[in-house]
């Protein structure tokens, strides 16, 4: 057999010769056919298509590739710029694994947002086969990478380049037909892997070269591009070879434009921009947006460094808004970084040490206390400040309002939150274009962490019909609220791991909470417990809910007497630190934990209720109501039912048709539903228990079957011992030994460790992972 590869760069007089012999032959040829090849197609006397992969081919592939399972994001972002191709797909793979940029979390692969790409080295088999198509097509394409986005102007330019006639560069362009596609008269690659990786082959001259001439045509007029990041890529490529007091001006305009729709593009622009400009002031200016851009990108340990460097050059030479802006956002990435000594020093001594007006250092210290759960010490320093940050700058008086309004929350006090959700125009950013969007966005998060979603999206469209723009921590907050758990889950862990939401305490702590319970009702009993110790370990969370948090999962193994002590340890630190938020849902475990504190719990729901009046609240205390008076519940259930929290709901009806006895048939079913919905294991296993005592019929015996080896799977990889699964699933070693025993006959694996790593990489039947 004769295999022939790349046969579109074959002469017409060798494939006629090809096709003449008596050999079996099986060769590749790239389509669109040459045009020297028109008319030889009837040679070939097989032809099968080879078409790009399909996504869910890619999928494989890339599971494959990396021996995990790849998150869809991650999915759809190589498939997308690979266009298929299984070569580019392992190219993509390559690149970002070596950038630092792949990640994988608990068997899941994800693009983490501050790693690099790590473009191949000229030895690449990709870039090897692409010089091969010969001397005058390589340059062809290295010239196109940087002028194509040019247009019309961009053959002439690449001619005059590479001293070619228009006819020869038709001719090149012609045989780079497989690679290059022309729409409304402007040259693209027809994959976009392949025009970044031959751009990265570009010698530091050539590159330089060929974007200073991008840079004249457009500055000229003799060019055009309409893509708004084209010119000050090219301006940073060709350094000083164009005129740099404007081109650092035009950088700085550009980063300072695309700080909230671009900000990957903006902090590369405005490191440029501080490079370049050779005014103190301007230098200084565009050294602290960037450091603000390098913390709404939550590229964390760059945050640190670049507001160091702010704070220690140039404090004096920017307004004292951007400095405010520069000291929260330090502030905040030493929270994520976990630099806690360096927090405590500033929350001890910064009002008298950081740099700015009397104001703006009380704001500054106020925060630092926050995040090292210093909330009461913060409340009174903000109240006892009032006058001097309130009327200091504008950003100085818009961040002490909103960590004002937090800090009353946390203690039960919602008038502050509730005037600035009606009339946000009280705070003075809200003024301004850029911080508009951002200022709502924060108070929007204030409801989302109160379990206020509807009031947060009317805010949000009453304004101006805003969207808010979702990070993962909010998409995960919403979602685990709203019952999409899967995708939920994920996005948390994400979040959590790139501490996307410490610098907001009460949307970072009601993740932390939401994840720990979505978590343990699906039997990742492990999962949930390192989450919590995680929110214990950075500080930034309020830690009476983490309390809370623990408790719950305790409930869940039956450790009844732990959790109640974490409950009580957790309301004695709320008290000291004179702290309400999610009391109430500590009180009302309480209420059921132990019946002889029912009416004393029941009066703090009360006064917890009258005090905030979230959604919540009223719940939680007419529930409360409900089990000590043995009333019907109707109240409790419709207010659940308003808030439309699927496994609020469900709990709300499992509770009331258990301590009051109205309706259970009808209540416990239609719990048992909506924690199906949820994939909520262990609670189903819970009301089977219940049902099938009060001979209530389960619905679905197979499924059930199934349901309940799924869960015995999930908690035998979390390295549960037989002991722990009998108290887990309220059994005898004995009952789990034998079920143990039928799940690895049916499932055919040896032992716990060949199970776990089943569940680790989705492989086992019907039970994908928890994308966490």
């Amino acid at each position: 057999m004769l295999l022939l590869d790349d046969l579109q760069r074959a002469n017409r007089r060798t494939l006629e010769v090809l096709a003449g012999l008596q050999e079996p032959a099986v060769g590749t040829y790239c389509t669109p056919v040459q045009p020297g090849h028109v008319g030889l197609e009837h040679l070939a006397r097989t032809v099968i298509a080879l078409r790009p992969l399909a996504r869910a081919d890619s999928e494989r592939l890339l599971a494959a590739m990396i021996e995990a399972t790849p998150a869809p994001e991650l999915v759809d972002d190589l498939h997308r710029c690979s266009r298929g191709r299984p070569s580019l797909l392992r190219l993509a793979v390559d690149a970002h694994r070596t950038g630092g940029s792949l990640r994988i979390l608990d068997g899941t692969a994800h693009l983490a947002g501050t790693g690099t790409f790590s473009f191949p080295a000229p030895n690449h088999p990709v870039m090897q086969r692409l010089r091969l198509l010969g001397r005058a097509e390589w340059g062809v394409l290295k010239a196109l990478t940087v002028l194509h986005p040019l247009g019309a102007a961009a053959e002439q330019m690449v001619a005059d380049r590479l001293k070619m006639s228009a006819a020869e560069l038709g001719e090149v362009l012609a045989r780079l037909s497989p690679h290059l596609s022309r729409t409304a008269g402007t040259w693209r690659f027809r994959v976009p892997l392949v025009e970044r990786c031959v751009r990265e082959q570009l010698g530091p001259w050539e590159r330089q070269d060929l974007s200073r001439s991008a840079v004249i045509a457009l500055w000229d007029g003799t060019a055009t591009c309409s893509d708004p990041s084209y010119l000050p890529e090219r301006l940073i490529d060709a350094g000083r070879l164009v005129d740099t007091g404007r081109a650092a001006t035009e950088l700085l305009e550009a980063g300072r434009a695309a700080m909230v729709d671009n900000p990957s593009h903006s902090q590369r622009w405005l490191r440029a921009a501080a490079r370049s400009h050779t005014d103190p002031a301007t230098r200084a200016t565009a050294l602290a947006l960037h450091a603000v851009v390098c913390g709404s990108r939550h590229d964390h340990r760059l945050a640190v460094e670049s507001t160091a460097q702010v704070l220690r050059q140039c404090a004096r030479l920017i307004s004292p808004d951007l400095l405010q802006e520069i000291q929260v956002t330090r502030l905040i990435a030493l929270a994520a970084n976990r630099e806690t000594a360096a927090l405590h020093a500033i929350a001890e001594h910064g009002s008298g040490a950081l740099p700015g007006s009397d104001g703006c250092r009380a704001v500054t210290a106020a925060l630092a206390l926050s995040l090292v759960g210093q909330w009461g010490q913060a409340s009174r320093l903000l109240a006892n400040t009032r006058t001097t940050w309130s009327s200091a700058n504008n950003t100085t008086a818009t961040y002490g309002e909103l960590l004002h309004v937090e800090t009353a929350v946390l203690s039960g006090r919602m008038a502050a939150l509730d005037r600035l959700v009606k009339d946000p125009e009280l705070l003075p950013l809200f003024r301004d274009p850029r911080h508009r969007l951002t200022t709502l966005t924060h108070l929007a998060r204030i409801l989302i962490g109160l379990g206020e979603t509807a009031r947060a999206e009317h805010l949000l469209s009453r304004h101006d019909g805003h969207s808010m723009p979702l990070s993962d921590a909010d998409s995960a907050l919403i979602g685990l609220r709203t019952g999409a758990w899967r995708p939920a889950l994920r996005q948390s862990r994400l979040a959590l791991a790139d501490s996307v939401s410490v610098g907001q305490p009460i949307p970072h702590t009601a993740l932390i909470h939401e994840t720990t319970m979505a978590l343990a009702a699906g039997g990742w009993l492990r999962r949930a417990r390192a989450v919590i110790e995680q929110g214990r370990t950075n500080q930034a969370a309020v830690p009476h809910v983490l309390d809370l948090a623990e408790a719950e999962l305790e409930l869940v193994i039956n450790r009844r007497e732990r959790a109640r002590h974490l409950l009580e340890h957790g309301l004695s630190s709320a008290a000291r630190q004179n702290l309400m938020m999610i009391t109430d849902d500590m009180w009302l475990r309480i209420l059921l934990l132990c019946p002889s504190k029912s009416h004393t719990a029941l009066a703090e729901l009360k006064r917890i209720a009258c005090r905030m009046g979230t959604g919540r609240t009223r719940r939680n205390y007419l529930l409360g109501r409900a089990i000590v008076c043995k009333d019907r519940g109707d109240q409790a259930v419709k207010v659940a039912r308003d808030r439309g929290q699927p496994a609020e709901v469900a709990e709300t009806l499992e509770l009331v048709a258990l301590h009051t006895g109205w309706g259970n048939t009808r209540l416990l079913r239609e719990a048992y539903e909506i924690y199906g919905h949820l994939d909520a294991l262990l609670p189903r296993a819970r009301l089977r228990r219940l049902m099938a005592e009060q001979s209530i019929p389960v619905p679905g015996r197979a499924a059930t079957v199934a349901e309940t080896e799924r869960l015995l799977a999930i908690l035998v990889s979390e390295g549960l011992t037989n002991r722990e699964l009998a108290r887990v699933l309220q059994t005898t070693e004995k009952s789990v030994e034998s079920r143990l025993t039928r799940l690895f006959q049916r499932a055919g694996y040896r032992s716990r460790v060949e199970l776990a790593a089943a569940m680790m990489t989705g492989r086992y039947p019907g039970s994908p992972q928890p994308q966490t």
